[in-house]
Formats: structure tokens, C-alpha cells, sequence
């Protein structure tokens, strides 16, 4: 079986027409006709390309007295880099899945440790509740391992190292807040934010000023992907900081409704008046909007405190409370 009538039969085993095959090549369907009928061969690089297309090996398709020097030599040095490369995908792939399992293992011991420290210790935290009812450690996990797979190892780290440091001083620092509030409002959750958000920034911006390697078709797929979840992760920023504003209104709203309502039940029991039965906050600051966070914060938080006034001043008062 001549070369050509080889090709013819490969092209016909493959399903493939004249023009898909001259398609696939970059040729035209005249040129594969002409390699069919035996009127022409085949170049080295168009034949290495049908050894290729068609999944025959090279001396299959040309037989052996057929075969250029030029060309076997160049097909084994093909043979030898796609090895090279299957074989350096294999290990970058295993490497990668090492990483993954070692974020992974990373968080969970973080979960662990936490657990043993807030649960079976009993340690008072503001911010271990949040965390397992938001799922805080998994969703932190997952933005690390896209990190690592991306190659942006720098803001992984950074990233974990943020949520090492902001578990334990996000949890001083709500607990603090919540002893010197008069609704002990528990912001801790606000304060965590602020820590990983702020070392997130600063491994993405080490990430920016570290020399960047010659980008191939890989790095800039890469860069696309990196582009797409930095935008997710700015996004998921403005929505936690709109949210932290939001409660932080609210927050004062209550502070400022607990600490009037405790001011007018004292002033209820002092004049020896029984107290109010409606418990209704309605006396509100000119500047809260009907609606708004502060305006929502001091409806629910004025009743608790006018009831706490009336009870402290009763008994000074001779009130029954």
C-alpha cells in the first residue's frame, strides 16, 4: 500500500472529508487529492502533521523506505518533547494537588483549634458564632485554594495569615466593645472583616510589585482568571462594608434609644407615674430618617432601655416596678 492509499485510508477511518482534512492542515483539498493519487508526497512538516491528525505513527503512514532522515529524526524529537511535556503537567499537576491539600489541611486544623478553644473550653468569643454560622473558614478556604491555583501564592498566604491574626484580636476587640456598650451589641464580626480585608489588600498588592515571568498563553488565561476573582472579591468587599456601615448605624441608633428610654423610665418612676404599657419609642431624633438604620435601632432598643430606667429608679422611688 502506496503512502497516498494510506492516507485515504486513514482520512476515510477517521470520518474525515478531503476539505476537513485540507482544513485541518492549513491546505488546500486539491493538494490532499494529489497526496491520495500518488501525483505528489507530502512535505516533512505537513507529514509529521498528518501523523498527528490521523493517530498513525509516522512509519505507518510513510512506511519505512518513504521516510526522510530529516523527518524521523524530527518526529522522534517530537515524541521526546511531548513526553517531556506530559510528563512535566504530570508533576505540576500532582504539585498543585499537594498545595490544595495543604491549604486545605491548614484551615481545618484551624477549625479544629478553634473549636477546642471556644466549645470545649468555653472561651468567651465574639466571633466563633458568626464564623460557623456564615461558614466564614470554608469560604475562606476556597478563595486561598483559587489563589494557589492561580499562582498567586503571595495573596493565599496573606490571606491566611490575616484570618490567624484577625480570629484572635477581632475577638478581644468585640468582646471589649460589647462590656462598654449599653445594648452590648457584639461587633466582632466587623472587626474580623477589617483584619483579613486588610491583609488580603496587602498580599494582592505584594502580588502586583513582585517581577512577573514572560506571560505565555497559560499566564495570561491565568491573568484573566486572577482579573475575574479579584473583581468577585472587590465586590464581596462593598458588600461587607455596606453592610458594616449599615449595622454600625443601627448600632448607634440603639445605643442612643437605650440610653433615652432609660432616661424617661427614670424619669416615669421618679415622679411616681406606673409605667408606660405601651413601651412605644415616640420620641425620636429629628435627624433619623422614618425607615433608616439609626431610626430602626432606636425603636427596638428604646423600650429595653426605659424599661431598665423604670426598674433601677422604682425602688429608690417606693415604686413597685
Amino acid at each position: 500500500m502506496t503512502m497516498g492509499e494510506k492516507i485515504r485510508q486513514l482520512r476515510k477511518e477517521k470520518g474525515l472529508t478531503q476539505d476537513a482534512l485540507a482544513e485541518a492542515l492549513e491546505i488546500s483539498r486539491q493538494a490532499v487529492a494529489k497526496w491520495e493519487s500518488g501525483q505528489s508526497a507530502p512535505s516533512t512538516e505537513n507529514l509529521l502533521k498528518l501523523a498527528g491528525l490521523l493517530e498513525a505513527p509516522l512509519e505507518e503512514l510513510a512506511g519505512p523506505k518513504e521516510q526522510p532522515a530529516a523527518c524521523l529524526e524530527e518526529y522522534a524529537r517530537l515524541k521526546l518533547e511531548q513526553e517531556r511535556r506530559r510528563q512535566a503537567a504530570k508533576a505540576a499537576l500532582g504539585a498543585r494537588l499537594r498545595g490544595c491539600a495543604a491549604v486545605a489541611a491548614g484551615y481545618l486544623a484551624v477549625y479544629l483549634v478553634c473549636l477546642a478553644v471556644f466549645y470545649l473550653a468555653g472561651i468567651k468569643s465574639s466571633v466563633w458564632g458568626w464564623m460557623q454560622s456564615c461558614h466564614v473558614l470554608a469560604v475562606t478556604c476556597l478563595v486561598h485554594l483559587a489563589f494557589w491555583l492561580l499562582g498567586r501564592r503571595r495573596a493565599g498566604g496573606a490571606l491566611l495569615a490575616g484570618t490567624l491574626a484577625a480570629i484572635p484580636l477581632a475577638n478581644a476587640a468585640g468582646l471589649a466593645v460589647m462590656e462598654h456598650t449599653l445594648t452590648g451589641r457584639n461587633y466582632g464580626w466587623m472587626f474580623y472583616l477589617a483584619v483579613v480585608f486588610a491583609c488580603l489588600a496587602a498580599g494582592c498588592l505584594w502580588e502586583l510589585l513582585a517581577p512577573k515571568a514572560k506571560a505565555g498563553p497559560v499566564s495570561r488565561r491565568r491573568g484573566a482568571a486572577g482579573a475575574g476573582l479579584a473583581a468577585a472579591l472587590v465586590i464581596l468587599f462593598l458588600a461587607c462594608a455596606f453592610w458594616s456601615v449599615r449595622q454600625l448605624r443601627y448600632g448607634l441608633g440603639a445605643e442612643a434609644g437605650y440610653r433615652q428610654g432609660y432616661a424617661a423610665g427614670a424619669a416615669d418612676a421618679r415622679a411616681g407615674d406606673p409605667p408606660d404599657a405601651s413601651l412605644s419609642a415616640d420620641r425620636f431624633p429629628a435627624h433619623y430618617t422614618f425607615g433608616s438604620s439609626p431610626f430602626k435601632g432606636y425603636a427596638v432598643y428604646w423600650p429595653a432601655g426605659y424599661r431598665a430606667g423604670y426598674d433601677a429608679q422604682a425602688p429608690l422611688a417606693g415604686q413597685a416596678p
